[in-house]
């Protein structure tokens, strides 16, 4: 049985997602499943619960709500419908030579999205080197994204879209982007773990209220490029 917490305008399920989905009422799905390629955490996660493996039918995602980002969607790309919106995000500072790049981890993900055009966004995410908000260095979860790219990523949503679901929620940073834009948020996590960081995180951030204007700033749009 799933269990449902509400902080502020969040509501937040400790479940199985496949048992809560058709429960969920939004506009957009914005997350980042398992991939299903045997990825191993790194030294410091490999102790934790989360396992990089489908059991899942990512086609179930689009049911809910009209918009749908999805990273690692190369992963489920027989599965997915074909569209041109594809979001490239690369972990590396863009002034850096990649030409002898041997490293073991991807230095790029890509998500697919079923609107607008492809583009193109760059915050370091490498090792120790992880760029932005002081809250990215407390690191909780092996597939952790930056709270600035998921921003990105909210604040290209159609304006119809206020109400943001996460199925794969983690450690929430989808929540914490949806707080800092006053968006309100859906989120499912099947480990007790996480979810209970994910709690503690969205608390913070809606404690503090919308902290980021609903279009981006000049300087996140230099950071962000569109592609032709």
């Amino acid at each position: 049985m799933a269990e449902k917490v509400v902080i502020g305008n969040a509501e937040l399920w400790h479940g199985d997602c496949r048992e809560v989905l058709p429960l969920l009422a939004a506009d957009a799905v914005v997350t980042d499943p398992p991939y299903g390629i045997d990825w191993k955490p790194r030294v410091n996660h490999q102790a934790q619960p989360w396992k990089d493996v489908i059991d899942f039918d990512v086609r179930d995602l689009l049911k809910v709500g009209k918009w749908h980002l999805i990273w690692g969607g190369q992963y489920f790309a027989d599965k997915l419908p074909v569209h041109e919106g594809w979001l490239t995000w690369c972990k590396r500072p863009i002034d850096m030579d990649f030409s002898n790049d041997n490293r073991s981890y991807a230095t790029t993900e890509l998500a697919w999205r079923n609107w607008g055009k492809a583009k193109f966004m760059a915050q370091v995410w490498d090792g120790g080197m992880r760029a932005g908000a002081a809250e990215n260095r407390d690191f909780c979860h092996p597939s952790q994204k930056p709270v600035e790219l998921m921003t990105w990523c909210l604040r290209q949503l159609p304006k119809d879209a206020q109400t943001v679901a996460d199925p794969f929620m983690g450690s929430g940073t989808t929540g914490v982007a949806c707080a800092h834009l006053g968006l309100r948020f859906i989120g499912v996590e099947l480990h007790r773990e996480y979810f209970d960081v994910a709690c503690e995180r969205i608390s913070r951030a809606q404690a503090q209220g919308q902290l980021l204007p609903p279009e981006p700033t000049a300087v996140a749009v230099q950071q962000s490029l569109e592609l032709p």
